[in-house]
């Protein structure tokens, strides 16, 4: 059983790769995409995230360091419990570190199989210390530090780390110690006069996770206004603006001032095609933060995209007076003069787009002010 979840684990990393997500950096929108973690959708609908992100992992070193300790540990916890219940155990550690982690910080992306391989170590470190089942003790004991080291190691480094999820890492331990001190061990003395008892303790874990996550959503509702706002960011950066401007909406309906909201709305609006619906929602971001040069070119951008072109160039002229050089809002500027016959003034503008460095502006937008220039009057 530990080989045909390792399997499962490559294999979902595989089909990962060949769908498009990098195997060393993937996005954080890749790994939401996939199955990992996150608080505003898992605390919400997506309650099956508790289960899927312990097969999504961040990169190759993490799914090859995961699997490595899964193939040191599995097969001794895969003696101990049997295959089936084992694979049980595995689930229930992935899915209890999992409620710990969306816990504790609901706001992060979390994937990995690490809470689940706590758990097994949890599992493993009762029997080989507490109990000293003879059978697994003459298989295990020269490991015996080496789990307790496992455990110690890799939660003092995840204290010391940012990085890593420890919450995870507790809350699967907690279950596997749980199921590692209560179980009977497969084929001892104890398992055959109790063969319920260990499907109990498995059945009462997940009752008792059931019951934990339910709790969870009461404590972190995925449904406050930073769950819908940062839905909303996750659903505009896929391009589901829709989805995108009921969540922002949501938002707007209990805190009309919130500028975040006013201004992905606004965003929103503009990417299918309603620019004027985007006008009042961005004029009202700008209000409240006159001074962020992006709220001056998203209202600029509304104004030019309903043909206000001098209104739009005052709006671009003040986010250009906050940024220096801001080439989008260069470019939308010189737009707005070419559409109004300025084309000195385009041509000024486009030509400080041109001349900034390489690397400043990506070669799709250069030769699209390359194009803008070749159609001013005289050109």
């Amino acid at each position: 059983m530990t080989f045909v979840i390792i399997a499962i684990n490559v294999a979902v990393f595989i089909a990962m790769t060949v769908g498009g997500v990098s195997p060393v950096e993937p996005t954080t929108q890749d790994l939401v995409r996939w199955g990992a973690s996150y608080g505003p959708y898992e605390l919400s609908t997506e309650w099956w995230r508790a289960f899927t992100a312990m097969f999504v992992h961040i990169g190759f070193l993490h799914i090859l360091l995961n699997m490595y300790c899964l193939y040191r540990l599995g097969p001794l916890a895969e003696r101990m419990l049997g295959p089936w219940k084992f694979a049980a155990l595995y689930l229930l550690s992935g899915m209890g570190g999992n409620v710990a982690s969306v816990a504790v910080h609901p706001m992060i992306v979390a994937a990995g199989a690490s809470g689940a391989i706590f758990g097994v170590a949890g599992a493993l470190l009762p029997v080989l210390h507490f109990r000293q089942i003879r059978a697994l003790v003459s298989q295990g004991g020269r490991g015996r530090l080496g789990i307790g080291g496992f455990i110690v190691y890799n939660l003092v480094l995840g204290f010391a780390n940012t990085g890593i999820d420890n919450a995870a890492h507790i809350g699967g331990l907690v279950i596997g110690f749980v199921a590692g001190y209560a179980a009977p061990v497969a084929g001892s003395p104890a398992g055959r006069q109790v063969v319920l008892r260990t499907r109990g303790v498995l059945v009462g874990l997940a009752l008792f996770l059931v019951v934990a996550f339910l709790l969870v959503r009461e404590w972190r509702p995925g449904h406050g206004d930073d769950a819908h706002l940062a839905r909303g960011a996750a659903y505009l950066h896929e391009g589901k603006n829709a989805e995108a401007i009921s969540e922002f909406e949501l938002v707007l309906r209990h805190d009309s001032t919130n500028a975040l909201a006013l201004e992905n709305v606004g965003v929103a609006y503009m990417r299918t095609n309603r620019p004027q619906d985007a006008l009042a929602p961005l004029e009202r971001a700008q209000s409240i933060n006159p001074n962020d040069p992006i709220a001056n070119y998203n209202l600029g951008l509304a104004n030019l995209a309903v043909d206000k072109y001098e209104t739009a160039i005052y709006y671009l002229s003040q986010s250009l007076r906050i940024r220096p050089n801001y080439p989008d809002a260069l470019v939308q500027r010189g737009f707005a003069y070419q559409k109004l016959g300025k084309a000195d003034s385009a041509s000024a503008d486009y030509e400080r787009v041109l001349s900034q460095p390489e690397g400043a502006i990506n070669d799709k937008m250069r030769a699209e002010v390359r194009r803008l220039v070749a159609a001013l009057p005289g050109r």
